[in-house]
């Protein structure tokens, strides 16, 4: 691919320096994934891929079952490790510069904090999420990270 040589003011791609990625392991954020690599490698851009572990539903799984909120936690977790750093590996074939963050709470809002804590230029995220549901147009938490963002979203 030829190198950027020249970028009109205002460009998303060509301000891009930090882009965050979601991922949970579904359809959606694995295309996303893809969309992520491909933007990152053409701007040379670091890329953050955030997995969250959604505390809630845990819980819930755990009060259901009766089983132990942190056994439960510790296999989320495990799975989650497992899925950063399978999409690390991918991103890594491409050249990229890659952190790993492994998150705990409300998805949409730990994406939020985690935009503002990291500086992010730009969030690619899958347009529905592993939960799924019989939710119509975007995942609940896509709608309320690109309502409450002051960064472009790409949502895939």
């Amino acid at each position: 691919m030829e190198e950027i040589r020249y970028c009109a003011p205002g460009r998303i791609f060509c301000k891009a320096n930090k882009i965050l990625l979601t991922v949970d392991g579904s359809e959606g954020s694995s295309r996303a994934a893809t969309v992520a690599i491909e933007v990152a490698e053409m701007t040379k851009s670091k890329l953050y891929i955030l997995h969250v572990i959604p505390t809630p539903i845990v819980k819930q799984v755990a009060l259901m079952s009766d089983g132990d909120v942190d056994e439960i936690l510790l296999k989320y977790s495990r799975k989650g490790q497992m899925l950063l750093e399978g999409v690390k590996a991918v991103a890594k074939e491409s050249g990229i510069e890659v952190e790993l963050i492994l998150d705990k709470g409300s998805p949409s809002d730990r994406i939020l904090a985690q935009v503002q804590a990291l500086g992010v230029d730009l969030v690619v995220i899958g347009s529905h999420g592993a939960s799924g549901g019989s939710h119509r147009g975007l995942g609940r938490s896509v709608e309320r990270v690109t309502m409450n963002i002051d960064v472009p979203v790409l949502v895939v």
